[in-house]
């Protein structure tokens, strides 16, 4: 269509809401007007396009949305953000403070506040992945509106609007809480790039027990009892590993990010491409193949890539099939049996061949459920990772509960026993055995763990006259149960949308979870952060 045609079009295009920057005059500090005359520039030239608004109620249909320019300092203010020069001569979007009603995450796609709401919730609960959102949005709320009529038609969404909704909301949703404002380069190949800066330092944020709950206290995490005519209290946190994770490099714990999911090795270690992928080889790799010239470890490398392909895999299951049945139960069918893949004996050698994952995600929750921290292994959910983790999430002793459940609490508590400082740190705390995991996964003839870590050694954990625990020790379990839901949504991510993801969803969660703790009169509460960092 002719440009001039096309301008003509949308002067008149018949839209059922028009929307404008929220001001009419520039707001930026260093515009060479305001420096000259301590007085804010009226806005000129405006720019008017047609673009989809997207609602809970209405459906969705077209709207027009007008920018404004100041001519001083050629800042250009739109409905969310104003793009102007920074210091470096860069182009960059600057939002405005507070949520917004109606949030622009694409140049023609508009979304109204509480729709993002619903998706955020629908994400959350329900363990919907993007596509299932954007599906559920046609199927159910996307009804044709009555201003359909014209030549414009909102767009159908697709999975990745969905995803770059998803994260540009909790980013206002963060900076909104923080009382900052969020900046974005103006120049990008995509809107999730555009994001990923942000992203990066929220998470930053997050992983300095960045976690709105993480000074989280109710009635079901904290128990008061008396001690000879005085008071005082238990804090309980427990902890445990969920077995969902994302690509990385393949080199044990090595915790560099890939540069696309689909590489096996991160930037430092990309030579390793060049090597053999047999453990312990490091002659170089012939062309096309992912192994040196010996023969035995081609032959490796073809039975790993064979081992996925149809043909092999129904033979398989086939021969498998025929050593069941009895002799004349199965009629031959004339099919040969041919060679079956090979199975591993004590010699095989090893060799990756593959992607690498991260290994788990160790959770910290309160007895109540709520999740007040969450970190990333990689090799393995090994003693030294849990103690060094959890000296991350409690940095003080007066951080740290008195009572730590863990499944594998005799172990660690044999780790720490003469380890110094860390050990100190962990001097106040009883590392005891969750209730479920004491009774069906330990010896009875385990003495240095049932005298240390059984539940039962501590008389302030379980109530004889109700015959009940004072401490939900089953709560980690139940929320690797909800997180584990993620794992076919979150497998492929990159580390940065990665972690963004995962915290934005337990963060989301907790919230719902307090509304329901204050629902139950449990009295849920924030303990003032500097009173547990002394």
């Amino acid at each position: 269509m002719h440009p001039a045609i096309k301008n003509i079009l949308t002067d008149f295009f018949p839209a059922a809401e028009e929307f404008y920057p929220p001001n009419r005059t520039c707001t930026n500090l260093h515009c060479p007007h305001f420096i000259d005359t301590s007085q804010q520039a009226p806005l000129y030239d405006p720019q008017r396009y047609i673009a989809a608004l997207y609602t809970l109620n209405n459906g969705a249909y077209p709207i027009s949305t007008t920018s404004l320019k100041c001519r001083s300092c050629n800042t250009r203010y739109y409905i969310n953000y104003a793009r102007q020069q920074g210091p470096n001569q860069t182009w960059y979007r600057l939002y405005y403070q507070g949520m917004p009603t109606v949030l622009q995450s694409e140049k023609h796609l508009f979304f109204e506040e509480k729709l993002c709401q619903v998706f955020r919730s629908y994400t959350v609960l329900s363990h919907a992945s993007a596509s299932a959102t954007a599906q559920f949005y046609h199927n159910t709320l996307a009804n044709n509106h009555i201003f359909n009529t014209g030549s414009y038609s909102p767009p159908l969404l697709r999975s990745e609007y969905i995803s770059d909704l998803f994260d540009l909301y909790s980013l206002l949703l963060h900076h909104s809480e923080q009382g900052t404002q969020l900046a974005l380069p103006d120049s990008a190949g995509s809107q999730s790039e555009r994001l990923m800066a942000a992203m990066l330092t929220r998470n930053h944020f997050m992983a300095a027990n960045g976690q709105e709950q993480w000074a989280h206290s109710c009635q079901g995490c904290r128990k008061f009892f008396d001690r000879e005519g005085e008071q005082y209290m238990l804090s309980c946190a427990v902890t445990d590993g969920v077995a969902i994770g994302r690509p990385c490099c393949a080199v044990h714990n090595c915790t560099n990010p890939l540069s696309t999911n689909r590489t096996r090795y991160c930037l430092p270690h990309s030579t390793m491409e060049t090597l053999c992928s047999v453990e312990s080889c490091q002659a170089p790799v012939e062309p096309g193949h992912k192994t040196c010239s010996s023969s035995q470890h081609r032959q490796l490398e073809e039975n790993y890539y064979a081992a996925g392909q149809s043909a092999l895999l129904l033979r398989d299951r086939l021969d498998q099939a025929r050593s069941y049945s009895r002799e004349g139960d199965t009629p031959d069918l004339g099919l040969p049996s041919g060679p079956r893949r090979a199975r591993k004996t004590d010699n095989d050698l090893k060799a990756r061949f593959g992607r690498r994952s991260t290994h788990n995600e160790q959770l910290v929750v309160r007895p109540c459920g709520i999740i007040i921290a969450r970190g990333t292994f990689y090799g393995a959910e090994s003693l030294s990772s849990v103690a060094e983790f959890l000296r991350g999430v409690f940095p003080t002793q007066k951080s740290m509960p008195d009572v730590l459940f863990y499944d594998n609490n005799c172990r660690l508590h044999q780790y720490l026993a003469g380890r110094g400082p860390i050990q100190q740190h962990f001097s106040k705390t009883a590392l005891v055995v969750d209730v479920f995991h004491f009774k069906n996964h330990h010896s009875t003839k385990d003495v240095y763990c049932t005298t240390h870590c059984n539940p039962m050694a501590f008389p302030q954990l379980y109530d004889p006259e109700t015959e009940r625990w004072t401490f939900n020790s089953s709560a980690c379990e139940q929320a690797n149960a909800w997180l584990n839901n993620f794992h076919g949504i979150v497998r492929e991510m990159l580390p940065v949308r990665y972690e963004f993801f995962l915290d934005e969803v337990i963060k989301a969660r907790n919230r719902f979870l307090v509304d329901e703790l204050r629902r139950n009169r449990q009295g849920p509460y924030l303990i003032d952060r500097r009173l547990l960092l002394q």
